[in-house]
């Protein structure tokens, strides 16, 4: 994934999805009275970083864009902000006492390296979270899938399952390890209105983006002949998705 070419356009998700449960799994996660530091890794374009900036919280954020964070730096001026991988964080051992990332798991190299790092930049009694789907649930359906036909399988290998995650917390002595739906996104869209309102512009979702050329225009041109056969007889073409993002959490002993 190249960000740095979709930094610009990066926060219109927030615009028109609603990440409600999200937000409320964040806030309950730092807490109703924010104490001592946290690091969001994968932080893009520091929409996470200003809520919790916004509630009082000293918050520090690192992503391998440079363009995410140039947003990020305006978004939460406070913020301490690197260039770094998920995978080498640039602090020393124990400096914060939360760390989490929300959908940016799938994007880190090596995965069970960075959660080595978390525990690593942890104090004793903080807490780790990380955010995301899980496509080897099963129970998820989204028109993407349907009509960008590699995205599926190609988002099996991207994500970790979430019994992977909490084999790898559990292998480096997290505690209390646990994952829960943290938020259920059930939606059906006119595809006129997802076209014309550029909801399936690549920029919109990772699963369009790491797409080639032609498998991006195969599906576009699926929809776009569905859409002409659906409107031929008087019919509107609905577009739809239920998905879940699963929040998977675990502390450091003290």
């Amino acid at each position: 994934m190249n960000y740095d070419s979709i930094a610009a356009n990066y926060d219109r998700r927030y615009a028109i999805n609603d990440y409600s449960g999200v937000e409320e799994a964040l806030a309950a996660f730092v807490g109703p009275e924010p104490t001592g530091r946290v690091l969001e890794v994968g932080c893009g374009t520091g929409h996470w970083l200003r809520r919790l900036a916004e509630r009082g919280s000293r918050v520090a954020g690192v992503d391998a864009s440079y363009n995410m964070l140039d947003y990020a730096h305006d978004q939460a001026p406070g913020a301490v902000l690197a260039h770094a991988r998920a995978e080498h964080l640039p602090w020393a051992g124990e400096a914060f006492e939360r760390l989490f990332c929300i959908n940016a798991l799938h994007h880190f190299e090596d995965k069970a390296m960075f959660f080595a790092e978390a525990r690593r930049v942890l104090r004793p009694g903080g807490q780790l979270m990380t955010i995301g789907l899980d496509p080897h649930a099963g129970v998820d359906r989204w028109y993407i899938y349907e009509y960008f036909e590699p995205a599926f399988e190609i988002d099996k290998r991207r994500y970790p399952a979430s019994s992977q995650i909490r084999e790898w917390m559990h292998a480096l002595e997290f505690s209390n390890v646990r994952t829960s739906e943290v938020q259920h996104l059930p939606a059906q869209l006119s595809a006129r209105a997802a076209i014309e309102e550029g909801r399936l512009d690549r920029g919109m979702t990772s699963q369009l983006a790491v797409l080639t050329d032609e498998q991006y225009q195969r599906g576009i041109d699926g929809i776009r002949r569905a859409l002409e056969s659906a409107e031929t007889r008087g019919e509107t073409l609905s577009l739809g998705a239920d998905l879940r993002l699963y929040g998977t959490y675990g502390s450091v002993p003290d």
